[in-house]
């Protein structure tokens, strides 16, 4: 590589090509008011690549201090994904526990009593119960299995069956129970429309003789189960099969549990 020197009165000064070392030229005293340098490298000493000990010149010039501060971070990130991902477990863990706590299961029901008043062939009764108009009442025993959450019921309504025949209808009233309560339900219903019964019923109502008769009480209700964590509601269908063993003021009624479509 070549340089000029500046022009001087005599004119131009001729350069010399230096040796493979990097040397200096200063300019002759002539020259040195005009404070001019000229360097000169020789090309096999110019790298395109910087050398292999440039890299361990910056390593160690570069601050301890600041890869032990990049290390203790990435730690304290770890750390705390990992606190975060055991928090993550235990929450779903509670979760799960409060939601199979309180899963809604369906009450009991079942028929404790049965009353049929005033259903035997007018022609055989008193003088002052023919114009009383027959009905059927039942006593319903319901137990809420639910120990964490309540129940309650609305206005709904009742038919009572007997050999396929639908021979009364009533209502049944609106409850809540609180959780592993068991309430006492009381149901009137009245004979069918045409206040007629089967003849093999009235029969088996004047037989003086004891015989088991199979009724079905079943009922129609909406139902909602209440709990701080959810609540389900649901319109219930109940099926009541059961066996009657004196059809008389006294009606025995055989152990018996209702069926649901919950």
């Amino acid at each position: 590589m070549e340089g000029r020197t500046p022009l001087s009165g005599n004119g131009k000064k001729s350069i010399n090509k230096l040796s493979s070392a990097t040397s200096f030229r200063l300019a002759s005293p002539s020259d040195r008011s005009s404070d001019t340098f000229v360097v000169q490298i020789p090309k096999d000493q110019v790298y395109r690549v910087p050398p292999p000990e440039n890299a361990t010149i910056v390593e160690n010039r570069t601050p301890k201090d600041n890869v032990q501060s990049k290390r203790k971070m990435g730690r304290r990130c770890c750390w705390t994904l990992l606190v975060i991902l055991i928090f993550g477990i235990i929450i779903g863990i509670i979760i799960a526990i409060i939601h199979m706590l309180y899963i809604p299961k369906c009450p009991k029901f079942s028929v404790a009593s049965v009353h049929f008043k005033n259903v035997t062939d007018p022609n055989n009764r008193d003088q002052g119960q023919r114009n009383q108009h027959p009905k059927f009442e039942f006593g319903l025993k319901v137990n809420n299995v639910n120990e964490r959450m309540d129940v309650s019921f609305g206005d709904g309504k009742t038919n009572f069956v007997y050999k396929k025949y639908d021979i009364g209808q009533g209502k049944y009233p609106s409850n809540s129970q609180k959780g592993l309560g068991t309430n006492n339900i009381h149901l009137n219903l009245d004979v069918g429309s045409n206040g007629k019964l089967p003849s093999d019923l009235l029969k088996a109502l004047e037989d003086e003789n004891k015989k088991i008769v199979i009724m079905s009480l079943i009922i129609h209700v909406p139902m909602e189960i209440k709990s701080w964590v959810k609540n389900l509601n649901k319109d219930l269908t109940i099926t009541c099969d059961f066996d009657v063993e004196d059809l008389t003021k006294k009606s025995k009624i055989m152990p018996n549990e209702c069926i649901t479509d919950f």
